[in-house]
Parts: C-alpha cells; structure tokens; sequence
C-alpha cells in the first residue's frame, strides 16, 4: 500500500516512470503496473486472493448465514461433510464477514415547552463530609424543551434524597412539567419478579401531588432520556473534573454558581440558543406550585430495645415501655418522626439533626425507671440535707472517707425514709458527738437500737490536738489535788 501510494503520488506530480522508479527504488515494470490501475481508478493496489479451505463451501454457508445459524452451528453441521477440514476460528470469521448488521438508528425527539422533565444520579466521587470522605451523587434534573436543568448534590439515593431533590427543582423552575421521566433506580420503580413494574408509593404520591405524570424509562435504555444523560456527562466533565474541595458545601457552592453562571447560560450544542432563554417561553407552560409542598416520609419497621428506644438513621428515640421487643411503624419527616404501633400513633419526636443523638421521653419508661440516675442521686442528697444540719454534716463526713459514696448515700436514703428526718438528725448528732463516721454502719445500729432517743452527755473538752476526752478535765484532778494538800 506505502509503494502504491507513493507512485500515485509522483504520477500525480508528473514524474516519468523511470524517474519515479529510480527515487522510489523499484523495478520499472512495478511501477508501469501501479500506473495502469490508477489510470483505471484504481485506489489501492489489487490483492491477490489467497485460497481457503471454505471456498468450496461458501454457497453452504451462505445459505446458513441467511437462514439465522451462529458460528458454532454452522461449524457443526460442516463437521459432517466429508471433505471439510477447517478450524471454527476460520468459520467465525467468514460468518462475521457475510453477517449483514443493520446501523442502529434512532428517532430524533422533540418536546413542546413543559412536556417533559428527565431525572437521573451520576456520580462524582469522594468529597469530605464531616471530616470523612463519602461517596456524593449528582442529581439533575433536565427541562426537555428548553434545556434548563436543575443540578443537586446529594449523599445518596434513597427515597427522601431523591423526592426532596425533584421538589426543590419544582421550586427552582417555578412549575411543573406534564411529564417526569426518571430511571429505574429503587426510589421510584419497583421490579416484582413477573418482571411487572410499579411506581414506589412516595413517589407516585408525590407526582399526583403536583399534578405530573410519571413515565420510567425503559429496562436498560437509556435513549429514553438523553437530554439528562448528557447533562450529567457534562456536569461531571466540566464541573468537577480535576477539581477537589474541602467540604461538600464547598462543593454545593461552586455547583450553584457553574449551574447560574456557565451551565444554563452558555450556547447549547444542539439548539444553538442559550438555555436560559428558551425558558423564558418554557416557564409560561409550566404547572403552578401547590400552596403546600409536598411532604416528605420515610417509613420502616423497626425494633423497640431494651432501652425504650428506636435506633433510625443513627439516633435514638423513645417509645413506650410496653412495645419493647415488639416492631413498630416508623415514619420520618424532615421535622418529624411518628411511631405507630397496631394502627395507633404512639410517640411523636422532633427529628435530630446529625447522629448519635438521644431523643427521649421520660413518661415513655415505667414508674420505677423514669428517672435517671443522676437525678435520684441529686434527689437523695436533697433530702439528707433537708433533714437537718447535722444530717448534712454527717453527709459530708462520710463523703470524706474511703467508702463508695453512691452506696452510703443509698443506704442513708433508706434510713430517712424508714425512720423519719427528726429521727435521722438525732441519730446523726449523736454520731457526730463520739466520732462514730465510719459509714452508715454506726447510724443504723443507732436507730435500730433506739439509741437516738437517748439524751446526751455534756460536751466533751478538747485535748488541744482535735482528739476528744470523754472523761473529767484534768484542772478538776489539780484542784482536787491542792485541796488534799491544804486539808495535811
């Protein structure tokens, strides 16, 4: 082919033959041949055709090629004749060859204004979230007529991202089109296994809530909505391609901006007008808004723990004692949260906002559980004290030692509540005076044994070391002493 080329080349140029076989280096005669086939509108050089052991059967093959036979059939039933001796990588090659395969060919759509809305994810990769990397999907909404899309960011794919996103394109295009056409992501069609497709029930709702007609794409085609393919191609390439960000609101920042500034006001490839233009005209087809927007729910089933609690989307919310180890009806708003337990709304949260979070309703524990126990330990030390002063203080003395203070508190919790406050200041005056703090042993021997009721001695003297004497005072002995001294 390079020696064919060359000579039409220098023919071209007007070169004689021998001239051109001299620069070339090849044989005259060569080149007188090239000649003559490109004087006869030859464009390639003839190729000489090499036998096949299929040529004396090509007539058969051909017949079978016709009749709808792959390779492997064909190469079966020429196994049976006689005098064929070729291998199936020679018959495959052949039967490609005769295959005749028809172009693919397809429709060129066209939308009236506010005819129809295609929806559809892309991803763009990993972008930090809360000090993680998470994978974030694009969400685009394309307006079919015009053009003019909607683009979101989202964390994932599930039934409230996804109608939370198709609102807030409502919102942002002012309307409603007649028609949504999204692709067959679990969200909004169902596959049951006949094969048989039905809408997801949040989802047909919401389209019958703003007035549009819900239209899938079909099974693995994703030619039915082209003009949102595109634009998610065109996203990921121009918006995000070689570009990282710190947080995903950086991300959602910049894709507002490329959306408003560069995405729905540039020159569009195919309608060579900008599509903020055209939706100047396509806005004034578009539904109107409800009054209300459409709210969203998530429902599940979910185990009620030992703990009262419900775990949904990493926090924990409170529901009644008595549906513990039971499955209750959950249903998430993006306010709220309903727990329904036999057709009855049971408990009703605010929705926490993150996760990790503990949403709880003290009334839903029993009576002997509802409070914590900080609170009975604030509690319990509130009514020693509000026995008396010398109660307090000897809450005080015992905090002081080496015991577990909880448990002491517990057990003097139990002796004011059987004895009474008036006897618990006794009792504790009492051990205060012989320095008898050593835990709650000595209190309750006190009280047990009725010593509480017993006046006390007289205040006991001091031996200058903070040490107690319960005996005389040694100035009595010294005057006792000079008295005897005299009286000799």
């Amino acid at each position: 082919m390079g020696a064919f080329l060359s000579v039409r080349a220098l023919y071209e140029e007007g070169l004689e033959k021998k001239a051109i076989a001299r620069r070339l280096g090849i044989d005259v005669r060569t080149v007188r041949k090239y000649i003559g086939r490109i004087d006869a509108g030859a464009t390639e050089p003839k190729r000489a055709k090499v036998p096949s052991k299929l040529d004396p059967f090509e007539p058969l093959i051909e017949a079978k090629v016709e009749q709808g036979l792959s390779a492997v059939q064909i190469h079966q039933d020429l196994e049976r004749e006689p005098d064929f001796d070729a291998s199936y990588e020679s018959v495959k090659l052949r039967v490609r060859a005769l295959r005749r395969t028809e172009p693919e060919v397809y429709c060129r759509m066209r939308f009236a204004p506010a005819e129809e809305a295609q929806i559809d994810f892309g991803s763009v990769g990993r972008i930090p979230v809360d000090g993680k990397r998470r994978q974030v999907h694009l969400f685009v909404m394309t307006l079919c007529h015009s053009r003019y899309a909607y683009y979101e960011l989202v964390l994932d794919q599930r039934v409230a991202s996804f109608l939370g996103a198709i609102r807030r394109g409502f919102e942002y295009f002012g309307g409603v089109p007649q028609r949504i056409k999204p692709d067959n992501l679990k969200s909004a069609v169902l596959v049951d296994r006949l094969n048989q497709r039905y809408y997801q029930e949040d989802f047909f709702r919401l389209c019958r809530h703003y007035g549009t007609v819900p239209d899938a794409a079909r099974l693995a085609t994703p030619t039915d909505k082209g003009r949102t393919e595109r634009d998610i191609g065109y996203a990921k390439g121009n918006a995000f391609r070689g570009r990282s960000f710190e947080s995903l609101e950086e991300a959602r920042a910049h894709l507002r901006r490329w959306r408003d500034e560069i995405a729905n006001v540039r020159i569009h490839g195919t309608t060579r007008r900008r599509p903020v233009e055209l939706f100047e005209v396509e806005r004034t087809h578009l539904a109107v808004l409800p009054a209300e927007p459409y709210e969203i729910a998530e429902w599940g089933l979910y185990r009620v723990r030992k703990d009262c609690h419900v775990h949904v989307l990493g926090n924990y919310y409170s529901v009644p004692h008595r549906w513990v180890g039971t499955k209750v009806l959950v249903r998430l708003t993006e306010e709220t949260l309903t727990v329904f337990a036999e057709g009855e709304e049971v408990a009703r949260h605010e929705r926490a906002r993150g996760k990790g979070h503990d949403v709880t309703d003290r009334s839903h524990y029993p009576e002997t559980k509802r409070l914590s126990s900080q609170e009975i330990h604030r509690r319990r030390v509130l009514a020693v004290r509000e026995a008396g002063p010398q109660s307090a203080r000897f809450l005080h003395a015992i905090r002081q030692g080496p015991w577990v203070y909880g448990d002491q508190l517990a057990r003097l919790a139990r002796l004011l509540e059987r004895h009474g406050a008036p006897a618990l200041e006794r009792a504790c005056e009492r051990a205060l005076f012989y320095g008898a703090t050593q835990g709650t042993g000595p209190l309750e021997r006190i009280l047990d044994g009725g010593l509480h009721r017993l006046p006390l001695p007289h205040e006991p003297t001091s031996n200058g070391d903070g040490s107690r004497d319960f005996g005389r005072s040694l100035a009595e002995y010294d005057a006792l002493l000079r008295a005897a001294e005299v009286g000799s």
